[in-house]
Parts: C-alpha cells; structure tokens; sequence
C-alpha cells in the first residue's frame, strides 16, 4: 500500500500522462496557498477519495481554500479523465473579513488550453480565471458550499455575467451613493441608457432592484442601513458594469 502511495503520489505531479491544473489562493495577508488538481485519463482517480492521489490539509491557516472531498479539507485532488459538465467544490475558510483571489499558476498536459472558472452558487455566475484573477471582498466564516471549479461558463443571464466579470467599462459614467439623501445617483454623461438596475451586499443578497428604467440620469431613493458596502450592476443599451460603493 505504502508502494501504491508513492507510485501515485509522484505520478500526480511527474507524470506526462496526468493533466494538472495548479491554482494559487491569496489570502488577505499576502501569503500563498499552492493548490493541484489532476486529471488522469485512464480513469485512476475518481471524484471520491483516493488514496495517494488526493493529500489532506494538515495546515492550520487564518485563511484557507482547499478541495472539498466530502468532509475532507485537501491541497491537491485527482479526479477521473478530463470532463467539462463537472464542478469540484471548494471550501474557502475566513477568519475575518478580507480581500482574497484566486488565480490559475499553469496548465501541463494539455493538448490545447481549457476554459477555467470559479463559479459562486450564491451568485449563481461564473468568473474566468485564464486571463485574470478571481477577487473579491468576503466576510469572516466557513464557505463550503458556496464556490467551485468549473469549466464552462452554465449561465446566460445578464446580471450573472455582469457579476461575474467586468464587460464593458463606461467612460465618463458616475455610480454613487449620496448618503445626505439617501439616494443612489447614476449619470451616463448622455452615453447611454441604463435599463435596469440590481444592488446587492458582499454577502450576495440582493437589496435592491429597478427594471425598464430606461434614463441616462437616474437618482433613486435608496435607504440601507447596517450596510457599509454594496455591489451595484447596470445593465445599459451598450453593456454591463459593475462598482462596489460605500452606503453608510
């Protein structure tokens, strides 16, 4: 057995018949979790545990993501043959508030690149991560069935891609809040026209919503309290955007 472990063990980060994805977790006070996953094509891991294959966290960190193999905490996995309908979770571990990413160190093995991303079951959107770092601002506690890996993008949904990635960047345009009034305050400069608007905490629970608003120059009434932060997403005639504002 001890044997089959090794064998295992070096083939998952040797061998050039295992495709292995490496992915780098930042954690709020700039250190590095390195975590693997590996596909083997013949099958010789599967999506449960296996031994020699998948390692056990035996870290103790303040802030963590690791592969969730159903009760167990793991820094490197080995599945089955490569499948893109498939999502792995993982479990992210927060012991206070804090800005974290995810990002993609390499890809070995494969004959041509695949599409990455982490997708948020809150959110329900799905954030590639080939080109540019997942980031985001999360609360203290457990995350263990809230985040995965995926590989193609399930959602179709404006506010999900507008979640999820930035698409267009409006030149000129003003998102804030006014907080003497209360009010959320969007001016396009006459660029464009926003159709509807979404406002949701770090947590991602909506807190406000506005659909056909059809204007280029929107003040609404919007009283949040025990807040102090917000994500607002426009959907305009010519894109999405998203900004994190202040509203307390």
């Amino acid at each position: 057995m001890v044997s089959n472990f090794t064998n295992n063990l070096v083939a998952l980060t040797t061998s050039s018949n295992i495709q292995r994805v490496r992915i780098d977790f930042i954690m709020p006070d700039g250190y590095v979790r390195h975590l693997l996953f590996a596909f083997t094509k013949d099958n010789s891991a599967s999506d449960n545990y296996d031994y020699g294959f998948d390692a056990v966290n035996i870290d103790n960190y303040a802030y963590d993501l690791n592969w969730m193999i159903g009760d167990l905490r793991c820094t490197s996995q080995g599945v089955g043959a490569f499948d893109d309908t498939k999502k792995y979770p993982l479990g992210l571990f927060m012991s206070k508030d804090g800005n974290i990413e995810i990002a993609l160190e390499s890809l070995e093995n494969f004959d041509t690149p695949i599409d990455l991303f982490i997708y948020d079951a809150l959110l329900n959107t799905y954030t590639q991560i080939n080109d540019a770092n997942y980031a985001s601002t999360i609360p203290k506690g457990e995350y263990l069935n809230r985040f995965y890996l995926a590989f193609k993008n399930e959602n179709t949904s404006f506010f999900a891609k507008t979640l999820g990635t930035e698409e267009l960047t409006l030149n000129d345009s003003k998102i804030n809040y006014l907080n003497d009034s209360k009010q959320l305050y969007i001016n396009t400069n006459d660029k464009y026209i926003v159709k509807n608007i979404l406002v949701y905490n770090l947590n991602g629970q909506k807190i406000f919503s506005a659909s056909h608003v059809n204007s280029k120059l929107i003040t609404i009434p919007l009283e949040i309290s025990q807040i102090k932060y917000g994500i607002v997403a426009i959907e305009t005639d010519q894109g999405g955007l998203r900004k994190k504002i202040v509203l307390n």
